[in-house]
């Protein structure tokens, strides 16, 4: 595809953008973090039932701040088939308390303990900087494991549970690992999108 390099991504969130500017590498495409162009901004504040606008929102104030390049914006959530109208669009949000990596994933294996473990994990994807705005739509269908298990990740990716495989996201290597992830699934679509048009 022959697109403007490298995407710049609009987050304040380390562990989101690295995830994303890996998960662009998979997809054979650049993408950098907004603080190597200019300095740390504080985003305006998202809301709290679209994820498809909350993304866009972070890219275009990024995208006014540089208007040349081309700026990808994710939302994203957790949807735990137990608890169906809990996290979702304020997942972040609602577990900012578990700062510690321990405490989070612990809370979520007790939360789900004698209920279903389904989980979905989806990413919203804004492109802006292009002849018209892209969007796409990624997701990860699987469970909860009944404890973190894996080296290859943090986050969730200790708990979340390939149903394929057997194993956690943080066991498989990058090469199974980043094809399941729901923000590279979020890229692919996008990019379609983007190639039909151009």
């Amino acid at each position: 595809m022959n697109l403007k390099q490298p995407i710049v991504v609009a987050s304040n969130n380390q562990f989101k953008t690295a995830e994303l500017v890996e998960c662009f590498q998979f997809c054979g495409l650049q993408a950098i973090s907004y603080f190597e162009l200019i300095d740390k901004v504080e985003f305006p504040s998202e809301g709290t039932n679209d994820y498809q606008a909350n993304a866009l929102a972070k890219a275009e104030f990024i995208h006014e701040k540089l208007p040349n390049q081309i700026i990808v914006a994710d939302d994203s959530g957790m949807i735990l088939e137990a608890y169906p109208d809990a996290f979702g669009v304020t997942t972040a949000r609602d577990l900012r308390e578990y700062r510690d990596l321990t405490k989070l994933n612990q809370h979520i294996i007790e939360l789900v303990e004698g209920h279903s473990r389904g989980v979905t994990m989806v990413s919203h994807l804004a492109v802006v900087g292009l002849d018209e705005t892209y969007y796409g739509v990624g997701k990860f269908i699987g469970t909860i494991a009944q404890k973190p298990l894996g080296h290859n990740g943090g986050s969730f990716d200790l708990i979340l549970k390939d149903p394929v495989s057997g194993k956690t996201l943080a066991q498989l290597p990058n090469t199974q690992k980043i094809p399941l992830l729901h923000r590279t699934k979020a890229i692919k679509d996008v990019m379609m999108k983007i190639g039909e048009n151009r």
